[in-house]
């Protein structure tokens, strides 16, 4: 059971490209529960499952100087949630990134 789970990913394509990308969902079926285009932050929430109430993964874009990194801070919905796939649903919004801009 993962409770918590942060991941960084690197893309080379501009950072409001990127933001972009994540305030539309991403191509995941995941629905944006906020948006901060001035911040360029994003909140995914993946939807809730037979056994699970989902997870939500916190994304931040920083601009560098390649391109951007985007930090990936997936948690349950409720702490109490402990069939919940943070990790996996981490790793979908990584590998959604990865498909569009590459590593």
């Amino acid at each position: 059971m993962v409770r918590e789970f942060e991941a960084v990913v690197f893309c080379r394509a501009p950072a409001r490209q990127v933001y972009e990308f994540l305030a539309s969902g991403a191509n995941t079926n995941m629905k944006v529960s906020a948006a901060d285009p001035d911040k360029l932050t994003v909140t995914l929430k993946s939807k809730m499952g037979l056994i699970s109430w989902g997870e939500i993964v916190d994304c931040s874009v920083t601009a560098t100087q390649n391109g951007c990194s985007v930090t990936l801070k997936g948690r349950p919905v409720l702490v109490t949630n402990l069939t919940a796939d943070v990790k996996g649903t981490v790793m979908k919004v990584s590998e959604a990134l990865g498909a569009r801009f590459g590593f």
